[in-house]
């Protein structure tokens, strides 16, 4: 009987010095992690309406784009008051003046202590006609501007696009992390349960370090889960202008809704608004006004101005009032030819390589305008297809997720009642986990597509929808 007794003590012990060499404290899964600067990190509860509020008032970028739009306003109105109204401009001049006298010299003749100059207004020459073409100059500089003034616009658009785009991808990632830590659970659940039983011979040692296995990979998956959380974080920080390093707490969920917008009703408005669109169909007019104003250039035509000349005071010991133009004091309307034709050189052969050179470069913008409206239609088709792609696969995980479910929980009960081996349990563990993390993944990605559908089209939201109502209250 002694000797039965010292047989099973043996086996006993040789097992557990097989598994004592575990420390549960090493592989127990750790809530919190320490900061590298032994600060408590600063948490805030955020949501929505304060990510795009707080983005549009304190994002640097944006900051500067208010101010570079006033900018460009500015330009509009020296643009328009430089062609259509003459140049007006306030002068002074003064001549010497003697302050102070350091040392007299042998010939008396300082200079004055009394103030002279005089004080004006100078009218430059002002283009009554000339054949359209500083018209043509002026039509491109004020779309041109006026372009860049929109293009900001639409900048600011799009950042708040993607502030929508970063907030709702927080959220995603946020439920991908609570998917791995309840997958932690069940893996920590099982490889303890195993840890007690295999020096009791009730589970076999591959049965331990397979559980063992998964648990330490569960653990993984968490940690890399929250690295993504955590990193998307601080891309929202630095796009609100919150501190880095800074836990958000989130209020929100997002929602799945199938888009209303049909693909031909996409195209029709990407005809209209999108930013591709307008930037080369811009270029095109532009081309088509330079290769205009390259013809006129190359005709005698004459140039008609007005001299409208300039009054000065001249003020001193000689005080007078005098008006004066080019030509006297009389106001006259002139006309001028100035025309250049090169033989050799830069656009030679009087000036018919210049010409040609614009209509080329005209030709290449009408060709370049044809070609994105066709890869618009193009990229805006194969979003229609991942969007047609995505709702058919929902379809399959709305009910494929609730299956892998009660495939666990089944598999899971058959293995603690020793009916069914570790690896249903193990290949239904990661199956329900992985699908319930695909379908939170394509929801996101189906609403991504949408957003990038609505800039490439030009809109901030697609038609018979708004992209912040994808946020609904947290469930329970």
């Amino acid at each position: 009987m002694l000797k039965i007794i010292s047989l099973f003590l043996i086996g006993f012990s040789t097992i557990y010095a097989q598994t004592s060499h575990i420390n549960k404290d090493e592989l127990y899964i750790e809530e919190t992690s320490d900061d590298f600067s032994e600060i408590k990190r600063q948490t805030k509860v955020i949501n929505l309406n304060i990510v795009l509020e707080q983005g549009m008032r304190k994002n640097y970028d944006e900051r500067q784009r208010k101010t570079q739009a006033e900018i460009l306003l500015n330009s509009i109105k020296d643009t328009k008051a430089e062609f259509w109204y003459p140049n007006l401009n306030l002068t002074l001049s003064t001549d010497s003046q003697r302050i102070a006298t350091i040392k007299e010299g042998s010939n008396d003749s300082r200079t004055s202590k009394i103030p002279t100059g005089s004080f004006g207004l100078e009218v430059e020459d002002y283009t009554l006609f000339n054949w359209g073409k500083d018209y043509l100059t002026f039509k491109n500089s004020i779309e041109t501007i006026e372009r860049n003034k929109t293009i900001l616009d639409e900048t600011t658009r799009e950042f708040r696009q993607e502030l929508i785009v970063s907030y709702t991808k927080l959220l995603y990632l946020n439920e991908v992390v609570k998917l791995k830590k309840s997958q932690l659970r069940n893996a920590s659940f099982v490889y303890r349960l195993n840890r007690e039983k295999v020096p009791l011979k009730k589970v076999s040692k591959h049965g331990y370090y397979q559980a063992r296995n998964d648990y330490l990979r569960a653990q993984d998956e968490y940690y890399q889960a929250k690295l993504a959380f955590e990193q998307e974080g601080e891309i929202l920080a630095e796009s609100i202008d919150d501190p880095f390093g800074i836990k958000y707490v989130l209020e929100d969920d997002f929602g799945y809704d199938r888009i209303k917008l049909s693909r031909a009703g996409a195209i029709k408005i990407a005809k209209k608004h999108s930013p591709l669109i307008k930037d080369a169909k811009l270029e095109k007019v532009i081309a088509d006004r330079n290769y205009e104003i390259a013809l006129r250039e190359n005709l005698p035509l004459p140039k008609v101005t007005i001299d409208l000349g300039s009054y000065k005071h001249n003020f001193g010991s000689d005080s007078s009032l005098l008006y004066r133009t080019d030509t006297g004091n009389s106001i006259e309307v002139v006309a001028t030819i100035n025309a250049t034709w090169s033989i050799y050189g830069d656009g030679g052969l009087l000036n018919r390589r210049k010409i040609a050179t614009s209509k080329l470069n005209k030709t290449i913008k009408e060709t370049n305008s044809r070609s994105v409206e066709r890869n618009l239609q193009k990229q805006i088709s194969d979003i229609y297809l991942q969007l047609k792609n995505i709702q058919d696969r929902l379809k399959i995980f709305k009910a494929l997720v609730p299956t892998s479910k009660n495939r666990l929980d089944l598999a899971l009960d058959r293995y603690l009642e020793r009916k069914g081996s570790y690896t249903d349990f193990h290949l239904a563990l990661y199956d329900s986990f992985n699908n319930q993390s695909t379908e939170i993944e394509l929801k996101w990605t189906y609403f991504k597509l949408k957003v990038d559908l609505a800039k490439l089209i030009g809109l901030e939201d697609l038609p018979g929808e708004q992209f912040e109502q994808i946020i609904i209250g947290r469930q329970g």
